[in-house]
């Protein structure tokens, strides 16, 4: 893992772009904008190419017996998974339900017997379970973070296998473009042509002991997702 900060990405954009010397047309305030977005687009490939190979966060929300409703992480991305533990410690993966099926789930005799949610739905910055669930129920949830912002010249972003190269020919060719300088575009496009590919083959060693295994089907759900045999 690489640390880079914004002025040291700054500098590195104004001499792959070759415009040191023309900060008029080209601000660092500028510059640090479109290392923001060379950044986001980093994230943007990751997330293509394999939603684990990006960082991934966890919380775990408990269920206070009356909210349907709460909030999630600030720097959700998007979700991986919910892991649904009822008062009885028994677990299962929850389902995403239906707008159409809303209704039915919410109607006041299935949430006067309901003992457990069963499927949830993000709302907005929101995730809610249905049917109600009961007080002290818990729902950890996995999910991809979202993409870091620097704003200031000492703040600093981590990177993997010096992959900041990325961000730099990202930001360079933004310039290149601008000016017109169709030979250096065309090079750097290139050049993040080749990222990517390389980026498919780091993705895949992220878990080296983990090979590849058949999967029993009957214990998946209609995702696609492994149950395991001791989970409801």
């Amino acid at each position: 893992m690489t640390t880079r900060s914004l002025n040291q990405l700054v500098d590195a954009v104004q001499r792959t772009a070759d415009v040191v010397a023309f900060t008029d047309r080209h601000p660092v305030v500028y510059i640090q904008d479109l290392v923001c977005r060379g950044i986001a687009a980093l994230e943007r490939q990751c997330l293509i190419i394999n939603p684990e190979f990006k960082p991934i966060g966890s919380t775990t929300i408990t269920t206070d017996g009356v909210a349907t409703s709460y909030p999630l992480p600030s720097d959700f991305r998007s979700l991986l998974s919910v892991e649904y533990t009822d008062g009885n410690s028994h677990k299962q993966w929850l389902l995403p339900y239906e707008i159409h099926e809303r209704s039915a789930l919410t109607d006041p005799d299935v949430q006067s017997t309901a003992t457990r949610a069963n499927f949830y739905k993000l709302i907005g910055t929101n995730i809610e379970f249905l049917p109600r669930p009961p007080a002290d129920d818990s729902a950890k949830l996995w999910y991809v973070t979202s993409v870091t912002q620097l704003s200031s010249g000492s703040q600093v972003v981590n990177v993997l296998d010096r992959l900041d190269d990325y961000i730099i020919w990202w930001a360079a060719r933004e310039i290149a473009n601008e000016r017109e300088n169709w030979e250096r575009s065309d090079r750097l496009s290139a050049q993040l042509a080749g990222y990517v590919d390389e980026l498919r083959i780091v993705a895949r060693q992220i878990d080296l002991s983990h090979p590849a295994r058949i999967v029993d089907q009957c214990f998946a759900d209609r995702y696609g997702r492994y149950r395991w045999r001791g989970w409801r």
